[in-house]
């Protein structure tokens, strides 16, 4: 009974992105299937209200970017001013999440689900401000709506308390539509139609012009699901376009990416997790550039620089006792020439976190854990950065 009270505290920390395939992410629309759901009266819909509250201490030894999540994009090099800022000390509730689930079953005799999250973890608003993570629709193979992209799969990190632990992940929430089809009892396919980014193209010479895609992300997965792991390969393409707003050029070039993920248990106690990508031309689609302009580069005769980057992730989790876990995760971000881009451009790092989490019971967990990383400029000015973590969190 200890064993399984502290697995569901630890399947708490993520209520429903922890793992793809798990019972949470199904659309069965019954009580067995769907734990802690009311069926409304007088309908055929089940109702669950989810989520958690969450409180976060930091202390800061480096005085990096952000207050709230160690970002490997923000840890200044040693050559800056900013790396004369000392440590601080921040407290945060940013990711406190609610959610609805509702499901029922059509007259077509198929499950339906519809789904939506919030949290507060938008760095540009304020911190009581909610910010949309999921909302969507899923239908028998079909998803449609913002969720999860295809690539992405949560499975390939041990329980991190960083809110940034997944930079190296190549992937993200997306607006998609999505459809999966288990082929064989262990293997499925994923095929998605994504909204692609409105960035990730620098203009270092004032091209006349616009980054304006009109063609969706298209994205294929193959996944292997067994009882004690999951292998999972798949490739993404995404247009590349310019738009010169009838003045300057417009051209387009072709974006691609391949992931890798893989998570295996060892033992009942401990597995382990790993995630590698490569793309050329769409590096925004790493985390810890998505929103920006990195990826490709427009040059004043209408043609494309298509940069590369590499990502690797490794980590453990193993289980001390049946309420004491402890993790570990290391993530790498490699990228390729970037001729065009200034000294201070990001060039290569690296993330660490280790912890240990302890479940009080089957609703309240907390956790201390350390985090560091270190970087490297395209000047070659490195600098480093590190903090200490603790958090309580009561999920319902």
């Amino acid at each position: 009974m200890t064993t399984l009270i502290f697995s569901s505290a630890l399947r708490a920390q993520s209520h429903y992105n922890n793992l793809r395939g798990a019972p949470e992410d199904s659309a069965r629309a019954t009580e067995l299937n769907f734990p802690g759901a009311i069926k409304i009266p007088d309908s055929d819909f089940y109702l669950k209200f989810g989520g958690y509250f969450r409180i976060d201490a930091i202390y800061d030894f480096n005085g990096s970017g952000s207050r709230n999540q160690l970002l490997m994009s923000q840890i200044y090099a040693d050559n800056v001013p900013e790396a004369a800022f000392g440590p601080f000390f921040n407290m945060h509730v940013r990711e406190t999440r609610f959610n609805f689930d509702i499901r029922r079953k059509t007259g077509l005799g198929r499950d339906m689900k519809f789904f939506i999250e919030f949290d507060f973890f938008d760095e540009s608003l304020g911190a009581g401000q909610p910010r949309l993570r999921h909302a969507f629709v899923k239908y028998g193979g079909w998803t449609v709506g913002q969720t999860w992209t295809n690539l992405s799969d949560l499975r390939v990190f041990p329980f991190i308390m960083d809110f940034s632990a997944g930079d190296a992940l190549f992937g993200g929430r997306s607006v998609q539509v999505r459809y999966e089809h288990d082929f064989t009892p262990h293997w499925q396919l994923g095929v998605s139609a994504e909204m692609p980014g409105l960035n990730g193209i620098f203009n270092p010479d004032t091209v006349v012009g616009r980054a304006m895609p009109v063609m969706p992300v298209g994205s294929i997965r193959i996944t292997n699901n067994r009882d004690n792991g999951m292998i999972s390969m798949g490739a993404q393409l995404e247009q590349i376009r310019w738009y010169g707003l009838g003045v300057g050029p417009t051209s387009t070039a072709l974006g691609w990416g391949v992931v890798l993920n893989g998570r295996q248990g060892l033992t009942s106690d401990l597995f382990v997790t790993w995630h590698m990508s490569y793309n050329r031309g769409i590096t925004d689609q790493i985390l810890i550039f998505a929103g920006t302009d990195q990826g490709a580069v427009i040059r004043p005769d209408g043609s494309f620089v298509l940069e590369d980057a590499i990502t690797f992730a490794v980590g453990a989790g193993y289980h001390i006792t049946p309420k004491l876990q402890t993790n570990f995760a290391l993530a790498r971000t490699d990228r390729g020439e970037l001729d065009f881009r200034s000294d201070h451009t990001l060039d290569n790092g690296y993330m660490g976190h280790y912890n240990l989490i302890y479940a009080l019971d089957s609703h309240v967990m907390t956790g201390i854990e350390y985090q560091w990383g270190n970087i490297q400029n395209v000047d070659l000015a490195t600098g480093s950065a590190s903090r200490i973590q603790a958090m309580l969190k009561y999920s319902f």
